[in-house]
């Protein structure tokens, strides 16, 4: 039963793909126990596989696949699936399309890029609602099927505005999401080579981000991380000329209890949390909003789990920015810790689903990470820590990837640092 579970759970995890989910359990044949993030989700779509492969014991061979090794049956019931899913997803997305045109009044705002959505949607949720009735999709719910239900169950003419998170792995995802929940207004938080190993190159990464500015027909309501290069190229090559944002972050300070900038404070802590919140009161402005109500809202801002979240512990400062990482959030917390006086230290397993890039991208990140942190902490012992590991000249040390040894290494350095910077969490199915 445990074998099961598990090998279920890492089918979700990996989007019921069949590949990917193979390729896991050529590497982890016998893993009946995992370590896991995000514990299985009972969907309708969990329910249904379940279901399959269960029935498939009907046929004398699955009866003891099922037992010793269910990735077949699952395998197999997720392929059977697969045209039911064609014909709910094409309706779904129908569905959902007829259900936004209705709303006369509501006005949608898409966003996306390789990293920030989740934070710049907060952001500018917590913005918005001070002065209108908005909705936002929780959480990470980013793609078909999740926007899907929040419209379905959430949404009606009530609200002003609909802040919708859009995700994509392969080019076409989100022009299918803009079509399903048509945009007037858009943000573009950046883009690198995060999902380097599903997108296959940094072109497609674009392309697919793009897709969102392709959809949207007047591109003054569209907000763009200018200091992103992989953007500001793009626009180039489009010809796509776009106003500067008049709201700018000066003299922007941190410290134990979060950032300051422009003559305000904000709990959120960072150079990202900063920029996400740039980007935010820039669209929050083109809605209505005056720049005074904008900086008020700023001021009562509220962290969200794990990204970049300041956690005072005795004399230390925890900074958790487990959710994810990526290339530009790692160097975002260098940045931020060069400003910062104390004796620090990092604690990561570094950054996954760079596919080939893997190794250059965390010695040149090592090389970075010197003469910043006193001391790293490298979770795990593969080709990401290793490679880190190259490029540091600073102290370091290796510590196995389970929870005990992480949380007991953090508890040691808050003995010894001011500031303990913990950058990525690794789920197993890497």
């Amino acid at each position: 039963m445990n074998l099961f579970k598990t090998q279920l759970t890492i089918l979700q995890l990996e989007e019921y793909k069949p590949l990917r989910f193979l390729r896991w359990i050529l590497k982890h044949p016998f893993a009946s126990k995992v370590l896991v993030k995000k514990s299985l989700v009972v969907t309708p779509k969990i329910k249904n596989i379940i279901i399959i492969s269960v029935l498939l014991i009907l046929f004398p061979p699955f009866l003891v696949t099922l037992i010793i090794a269910p990735f077949i049956n699952l395998t197999i019931a997720t392929i059977i699936l697969k045209p039911y899913e064609i014909y709910n997803r094409y309706k779904t997305i129908n569905d959902t399309h007829q259900k936004i045109l209705s709303l006369k009044n509501l006005k949608v705002i898409g966003i996306t890029g390789s990293f920030g959505k989740t934070s710049t949607k907060e952001i500018l949720y917590q913005i918005l609602k001070t002065k209108y009735k908005v909705l936002r999709t929780p959480e990470s719910f980013n793609t078909v099927f999740g926007v899907a239900k929040v419209v379905d169950l959430e949404l009606d003419d009530s609200y002003d505005y609909f802040i919708c998170e859009m995700a994509a792995y392969k080019i076409g995802e989100i022009k299918e999401l803009c079509y399903m929940v048509p945009p007037e207004y858009g943000i573009l938080t950046g883009i690198t080579t995060q999902h380097f190993e599903r997108f296959g190159s940094l072109a497609n990464t674009i392309k697919a981000k793009f897709e969102l500015v392709d959809e949207i027909k007047d591109k003054e309501k569209i907000i763009f991380n200018t200091s992103d290069i992989n953007i500001t190229n793009e626009l180039k090559i489009r010809k796509i000329k776009i106003t500067e944002n008049k709201i700018l972050a000066k003299n922007i300070k941190f410290n134990k209890y979060g950032s300051s900038f422009n003559g305000i404070t904000t709990s959120l802590f960072g150079f990202a949390n900063i920029k996400n919140i740039i980007l935010a009161s820039n669209i929050a402005l083109k809605l209505g909003m005056s720049e005074k109500e904008i900086m008020e809202a700023i001021k009562n801002l509220k962290p969200f789990d794990n990204r970049n979240v300041l956690i005072q512990s005795g004399k230390a400062a925890i900074v958790n920015n487990t959710y994810s990482s990526n290339i530009q959030s790692f160097v975002e917390l260098i940045e931020t810790a060069k400003t910062i006086k104390g004796k620090k230290a990092l604690v990561t397993p570094g950054i996954v689903e760079l596919g080939s890039l893997e190794l250059e991208v965390h010695k040149d990140l090592g090389k970075k990470l010197n003469n910043i942190f006193d001391k790293v902490v490298l979770v795990g012992k593969n080709g990401r820590t290793n490679s880190l590991a190259k490029g540091l000249e600073t102290k370091y040390e290796f510590i196995n990837d389970n929870r005990k040894e992480y949380f007991d290494k953090i508890e040691e350095l808050k003995k010894n640092y001011s500031w303990i910077f913990l950058e990525n969490d690794v789920t197993e199915n890497y």
